[in-house]
Order: structure tokens, then C-alpha cells, then sequence
């Protein structure tokens, strides 16, 4: 008798054909779908790159890196998710919209549910020396061009020392952050401030993958918003400063032009100026159209937060 393994071998295909075919038994289609494509391309990959054994001892600590640097207040798979890509491409195949509808990107690491509820025209600035004064304002409609009354739009950003509140444990809570409803005509406004660029958390894998491959971990100047009304679908969207560095290499890919607005540079001396605004300021007029449809308007936050 031959001795074991003396006339056949188990090729590289013979162990992709192995462990996709493991999930036969799989009671869940959906699931078994995803396990069987994600072992073909994961194996894909590894034959197409002839991943060596160091590296793949190298992915493993970094997978090992990832989760020990991950707690309640960082989620640095996410990051992983943000960086490569995955997060604006996941977000692209979820919300295909009609034309004219406002585009969406990413969550962000930042967001914050529970922002406060705030009156038209108010400030979301608590703490002085945020950054330049924004007035933004504008109006929430329906692909057709009809107002949306009573539509909340959720906001938040960072100041001018690239920061959220959530990143500074000192901070005022509500800082750059609130809640405002439309009025009958659509119209909304509320003052805050001029954003800047500003890094993702690079301390971690993350970082060190970017400075590896040459990448920066940069994010152009932007507002967050998510807007949502009963009837229609809501969108987790960003603003971006038209004139702002990165807008052609933001680390997480979220660019859209169609998101691109200019914030408009105004004098003291402007009769337009807000109340309670004081010194250089800078306007954005920004409209926001609705898709129709009812998703309840609910937005999952995963624990970005870093």
C-alpha cells in the first residue's frame, strides 16, 4: 500500500473547495452566502499575493493590536472599516437615491445621540474661541422642490482645534452639537462655526497602516448632518468647505462634489449679521432634498465614538 500522501496532494484549491463547502450545512441562506464568498475571497487574495508566513503572522498581531486598542469610547475596526474604504462603499450600496436627492455619507467616529433641541437662528456654540462664526441656513425639500416642514436635522462638528467636544473630556457637553426643526416654508438656521481639517485617531493600527503606505490621515474641513422627516428617507450627509485642503484625499473616501459648499466671508459691519455674532463671520446657505419613503428615522450608532 502507498504511504499517505505519496500520490496526492492537497493543492491550495482543494483547501478553498474544502472550508467554502464546510458551510453547506448552513441553515441560514443569507449567512451562508457571505461565510462561502468571504472564504473565496479571502483565499483569493492570499493566492493571488502569495502571502507569505510572516505576513500572515504580521495581519494576525495587527488584528490582535486592533482589538486590544478598542473599548467603549474607540472602535478602531471601524477606523479599519473608514480607511480602506468599506464604510462609504457599504453606505453607496444602501442608499441608492432619485435623482436631485441629497447625497449620504459616512456616520463618522463623532457622532453623539441626544444632541439638545435648539430654537431657529440658535448657536450650538457654548464655548468661546470655537472658531470663526457660521450662520447656516437654508431649507429642507422634496425631490419635486415643495417644503418639508417639522424636518429635524441633527448637527455636529468640531472647532477650531480640529476636535469634538466628545474628544475632550473637559468640554461642555452640548458644545457644537444640537437639533433643529424646519419651519412651514422648509427654512432652517442655525449659527455655528467655520470647520477645519482635522486627522482621524492615528495612534493605533490604523495610523500606522496609513504611515506605512505613504496615506495621510487627514479629513477635509466639513458639518455633519442627519436630516429626517416622516415620509421620507433619512440621510446621515456631510457639508464640505468648497475650499478646503483634502477634499481630493479624504482618508475615509466621503467626498461627493455635490456636498461641496462655499462659506461665504462677511464683514462686522454686515447688516445680515446675527445676533450675538460678533467680529468676522462667514455665511453657508445650504438646501437639503428628501427622498421619499419612511425608514422611521432611526440612525444606528456602532460605538465610533474615539
Amino acid at each position: 500500500m502507498a504511504a499517505i500522501g505519496s500520490t496526492s496532494r492537497t493543492t491550495p484549491a482543494d483547501i478553498t473547495a474544502a472550508a467554502v463547502a464546510s458551510f453547506d450545512g448552513c441553515t441560514d441562506p443569507r449567512l451562508r452566502e457571505l461565510m462561502r464568498s468571504l472564504v473565496r475571497h479571502l483565499h483569493a487574495f492570499a493566492v493571488e499575493t502569495s502571502l507569505t508566513e510572516e505576513e500572515w503572522r504580521q495581519l494576525i498581531a495587527t488584528l490582535t493590536d486592533t482589538g486590544n486598542i478598542t473599548d467603549a469610547r474607540r472602535q478602531e475596526f471601524i477606523l479599519w472599516s473608514d480607511a480602506l474604504g468599506l464604510s462609504m462603499l457599504v453606505d453607496a450600496l444602501a442608499h441608492e437615491l432619485p435623482a436631485g436627492a441629497t447625497e449620504s455619507t459616512v456616520l463618522g467616529p463623532f457622532y453623539v445621540p441626544g444632541s439638545p433641541r435648539r430654537e431657529f437662528g440658535e448657536s450650538m456654540v457654548i464655548e468661546s474661541g470655537a472658531g470663526v462664526p457660521a450662520w447656516v441656513y437654508g431649507r429642507v425639500l422634496d425631490v419635486s422642490g415643495e417644503p418639508i416642514a417639522g424636518a429635524e436635522l441633527d448637527v455636529w462638528q468640531n472647532g477650531a482645534d480640529m476636535l469634538y467636544a466628545v474628544q475632550r473630556p473637559e468640554a461642555e457637553e452640548d458644545h457644537l452639537r444640537g437639533r433643529y426643526l424646519t419651519r412651514e416654508d422648509g427654512s432652517y438656521a442655525f449659527v455655528a462655526v467655520r470647520p477645519v481639517p482635522y486627522p482621524i485617531p492615528d495612534d493605533g493600527p490604523v495610523g500606522r497602516m496609513l504611515a506605512a503606505t505613504g496615506r495621510h490621515p487627514w479629513r477635509p474641513a466639513h458639518i455633519h448632518m442627519i436630516v429626517r422627516a416622516p415620509g421620507y428617507k433619512t440621510v446621515t450627509t456631510h457639508v464640505f468647505d468648497a475650499t478646503s485642503k483634502y477634499l481630493d484625499s479624504d482618508t475615509v473616501f466621503a467626498v461627493k462634489r455635490s456636498l461641496l459648499r462655499d462659506f461665504v466671508e462677511r464683514s462686522p459691519e454686515d447688516p445680515e449679521r446675527p445676533a450675538g455674532v460678533e467680529g468676522e463671520w462667514v455665511s453657508l446657505e445650504n438646501d437639503i432634498v428628501l427622498a421619499p419613503g419612511d425608514d422611521g428615522g432611526a440612525v444606528v450608532d456602532p460605538g465610533r465614538t474615539a
